[in-house]
Parts: structure tokens; sequence; C-alpha cells
């Protein structure tokens, strides 16, 4: 019942942040974007596996990318801090409804994205604070929930994995609008 009302006074708070959210929507592709946030629920060493192998498919393209994950623990293990661009925030770092306070989560959400990409395929609270306040332009996720701020949204079914999920986003955003991409006929 706590956690019920917890969650309750997190949606009702977002909602009214993101009523004064001033972005500029705008579509991007992976030829027309410049700079990719990434956002990700870190469960394991095989999501953040994923994510750094996502992070670099992209950088060769060549696209800024930066990253942000949510560890479920007090404290983020070293080995999530190592890796330059992906920064990770923990439990530790949330309010008592989940609103993120860590600086990490500010920066991030501040930036000014050309395309703002989420991973998670189950709700996170904290992660969707963050995706919801981001000035991004282009929102992608994957998670279709109520009130969702996403521009685009990617559905596959979750039992064949984050790798499986980040080809498709990959070739949505490679084919979306993409003139180069259209066969002639």
């Amino acid at each position: 019942m706590f956690d019920n009302l917890k969650y309750n006074k997190s949606l009702k708070e977002l909602g009214k942040l993101t009523k004064f959210l001033k972005r500029q929507r705008q579509m991007y592709n992976l030829t027309t974007a410049r700079h990719v946030g990434i956002v990700f629920n870190l469960t394991d060493s095989k999501v953040f596996d994923v994510v750094v192998g996502f992070k670099s498919i992209l950088e060769r393209i060549p696209i800024t990318v930066e990253a942000v994950g949510y560890f479920n623990d007090k404290e983020v293990p070293q080995l999530y801090t190592m890796e330059k661009g992906i920064k990770v925030f923990s439990m530790g770092e949330l309010n008592w409804y989940k609103k993120p306070q860590s600086p990490v989560v500010s920066e991030f959400v501040a930036k000014d994205f050309d395309i703002l990409i989420d991973l998670t395929q189950d709700e996170v609270l904290p992660l969707r604070w963050v995706s919801s306040l981001s000035k991004a332009k282009f929102k992608v996720g994957a998670l279709n929930y109520f009130n969702n701020p996403f521009d685009l949204i990617v559905t596959v079914d979750k039992s064949l994995g984050l790798e499986y999920l980040t080809q498709q986003i990959y070739n949505t955003l490679e084919v979306l609008n993409n003139r180069f991409a259209q066969q002639t006929v």
C-alpha cells in the first residue's frame, strides 16, 4: 500500500513538471542525428555489455553518444563507472518517491539530444523521470505505458532480449524518413 502511494505521488509530481517542459520536437534518424542519449536499466553485466556495444555502433556513424543507467542498489559497482560516456546512478540517489536527485541525471536531462533512446523494457520509475524530463528533440522507447513521453515506440517481445531490441531500434532509425533508404520504383 505504501509503495502504491509513492508510485502515485511520483506520477503526480512528474505530471506537474512535464506540463511546463519546453522542448523542440523534431524527427531525426541516424543520418541526420549528431547527438544521441541512451537510457537503460542496469540489471546485470550483460545489459551493460549490450549498451556499450550499441553505443560503439552508433559512434561509428559518427554520432556523439552519452548514456545514463540506473542500478537498483545503494552503490554502483566500480566496473560500471569505467566506461567513457556512460554514467550510472543508484537507488541511493533517489528521493522517497523515486525521483533521481543525482547530478548525473540533472546534467543528462538538461542536454539537448537529437534522439533519446530508452532501452527499458519494464517500467522503472527513476528512468521514467529521466525520459520524461529530457529536452531531447526526438524520443524513442520500447515500453508503452499510460502518458509515455515517447515520440516513437518500437515494440518487441521482451523474451527476445535487449540486444534484439537495440537491433530493431537501429533498423527503425536507419530507415525512418531517410530518402536514401527508400527504394526507387
